[in-house]
């Protein structure tokens, strides 16, 4: 946790590697463990995204920032300002969109995090329950 999904038609690897770089220290400098910041891209093509019935062309980066609801408007403005700032000058700040999604943090976990539980009203988690194929 945070973790940043962007969604952005420049496919540019320089891009992504200082991006990630970049993001990853500020947030390192706001005590989050970087052991828990996720980020991902993915590559948005001409003709993918509309704005009403008219194309997007050109590049633009939809960004969703799903961060502790617990963290303050503050983290969250200058998270949201530094996004902006990596993404340039490559992309406009009039080009990126950006959407927070405020979550419990107990509510996302890993699944090596759930290997080690098991549950003992499932059979699959005993050992003469469990199915093999």
């Amino acid at each position: 946790m945070p973790t940043i999904a962007v969604d952005t038609s420049a496919d540019d690897p320089a891009l992504r590697r200082r991006f990630t770089k970049n993001i990853s220290l500020w947030l390192r400098a706001q005590d989050v463990d970087l052991n828990h910041v996720i980020t991902r891209f993915t590559h948005a093509r001409d003709g993918d995204l509309f704005s009403g019935p008219f194309p997007l062309a050109g590049d633009f980066a939809f960004v969703r920032l799903t961060v502790d609801r617990s963290r303050s408007e503050t983290f969250r403005q200058e998270l949201a300002r530094r996004v902006v700032r990596e993404l340039g000058p490559r992309i406009g700040p009039d080009r990126v969109f950006l959407q927070f999604d405020l979550v419990d943090p107990r509510l996302h976990v890993t699944g090596a995090l759930l290997a080690g539980a098991a549950d003992p009203a499932d059979p699959a988690d005993s050992p003469e329950g469990a199915v093999h194929e």
